[in-house]
């Protein structure tokens, strides 16, 4: 049955069944897409009439739109024109021929670090998923334009996890998105109650929740959960699913996210052992892994992929909850989180940011700096210097579910340029001294950000809460012998 598709507005988008195309193209100078399935094994994305390159676009691998003209419809009621120089990842680009008709979309796969697009992702026609110079088409025009979309379709579920609290379910995730506050964790006495972190040892029930952002229930839903060594920068392989109990199957399901809700999924049970930091979880809620499904109302598009599909989430997030003048040491490793590149060479940014965390209180004028050490493949010393910017994370979009977060100052950065995993990953040891005039209620985060070309490719977090001053509870004195 086809579904009736309409803009924010409630304008029409037109459906068509696709049609046949000549076999693909060897085109000079592109790369055909592939899609990685759960069990790592890859399929090229070949000729496909289920969608074309409107259908992926906005409508994620489910249907073929019929016109230029739905694209422009969606464009003003779903979209926001942006400027040559402020183009980021996930972006919208549309050619036109002439100067009134809209001949292909796609993504924007890539830019320069200067708000210029270098790469875009779009399928062509029938034909398959390509990666592409933005004018190495085949014939698609010159006349490009960019545009962000803010807001869903209507007409169709949307499965949703918040990659982090400024997420609002569009694609790209930028920075931070492996700060999911919707994978959860309820440790014993089990009071269905999140904790603020895994316990080691001990059965943990790990659940997500799981949003639907559109106006039509998903069904025959099933989550998977998977554990990773503490890392910034996991490839699919990295990630371990959690062994599934009698009881407690993983993957977890089926359930149903109804329009416009969000659900608590069935949780599964996890003991994670020992390690130096919290290891990290991931969560994919999906209704199969198959991406030639006509009848699956939400294909995944980018299996493993966590900023660029909506529907998986990342936590690699310690929270350390620390006296004021208390110290804690931990260690996480740098890894290549694209293995097929033998000399893959990466930035690692670290970012040291403060939040008040009181209602209605703004950033502290001058907060207490922590004293940082960290150590990079236990020889190098990192420094980390005190100033930065305030608001580092990015501005948050117009959402249909807000998501409120405490704003962060940044209050002091290092780098590691072009660190080279050619031969092996590295570690990066990292030991906090929590100012003994810390603010109660305060927060230290410390980003250990990996960027590729640009583009956030991996992290992990570290959530200093400052619970209150050093040895907060003196012991009681003893009486003096003979006395009331």
């Amino acid at each position: 049955m086809t579904p009736t598709i309409t803009t924010r507005l409630g304008r029409p988008v037109n459906l068509e069944n696709g049609y046949v195309w000549p076999p693909n193209p060897a085109w000079p100078g592109t790369e055909q897409c592939m899609y990685r399935h759960f069990d790592l094994t890859e399929e090229q994305l070949n000729s496909d009439i289920r969608y074309n390159c409107w259908g992926f676009t906005f409508l994620p691998r489910r249907y073929w739109i019929a016109d230029g003209s739905d694209v422009d419809r969606i464009l003003e009621d779903n979209c926001t024109p942006v400027a040559d120089g402020s183009i980021e990842v996930g972006d919208v680009i549309r050619y036109r021929n002439g100067t009134d008709y809209t001949t292909h979309t796609g993504r924007v796969w890539q830019t320069d670090g200067a708000g210029h697009a270098i790469k875009i992702r779009s399928k062509w026609g029938g034909w398959g998923e390509f990666i592409h110079d933005p004018l190495n088409t085949p014939g698609y025009g010159s006349n490009l334009a960019f545009f962000r979309q803010h807001w869903p379709l209507n007409g169709v579920a949307d499965l949703w996890i918040r990659d982090s609290m400024t997420d609002d379910g569009e694609q790209f995730s930028h920075q931070y998105w492996w700060t999911s506050p919707d994978i959860l964790a309820d440790i014993p006495p089990y009071d269905g109650i999140p904790d603020i972190n895994p316990r080691f040892t001990v059965t943990n029930r790990v659940f997500a929740r799981v949003a639907n952002r559109c106006d039509t229930p998903a069904e025959n839903v099933f989550i998977r959960y998977y554990w990773a060594d503490p890392a910034a920068g996991l490839a699919p392989a990295d990630w371990h699913l959690i062994t599934p109990t009698a009881t407690r199957p993983n993957p977890a399901g089926p359930f149903t996210v109804p329009a416009l809700a969000t659900v608590d999924a069935p949780y599964v049970e996890w003991v994670p052992t020992a390690a130096p930091a919290h290891q990290c979880l991931l969560a994919i809620a999906y209704i199969n892994d198959n991406p030639r499904d006509s009848d699956n109302p939400d294909p995944l598009v980018y299996p493993f992929d966590i900023p660029w599909e909506n529907n998986i989430a990342q936590r690699n997030v310690h929270i350390l909850p620390a006296n004021s003048g208390s110290r804690h040491e931990l260690t996480i490793n740098l890894k290549n989180p694209f293995p097929e590149m033998k000399k893959y060479v990466a930035d690692v940014r670290l970012e040291l940011t403060h939040a008040v965390h009181l209602p209605f209180a703004g950033p502290a004028r001058d907060p207490a700096l922590p004293k940082i050490e960290c150590v990079l493949d236990r020889k190098t010393k990192i420094l980390i210097k005190k100033g930065g910017d305030a608001a580092m994370r990015p501005v948050q979009k117009p959402a249909r579910y807000p998501c409120p977060g405490a704003a962060e100052t940044r209050i002091g950065s290092a780098r590691i340029p072009e660190l080279s995993f050619a031969d092996r990953p590295h570690t990066l040891g990292i030991a906090i001294t929590v100012p003994p005039d810390a603010r109660p209620g305060s927060v230290y985060y410390l980003h250990v950000v990996q960027e590729h070309l640009g583009v956030a490719v991996g992290g992990y977090s570290v959530a200093v809460q400052v619970t209150g001053p050093l040895d907060v509870e003196q012991p009681a004195k003893k009486r003096p012998a003979g006395t009331k």
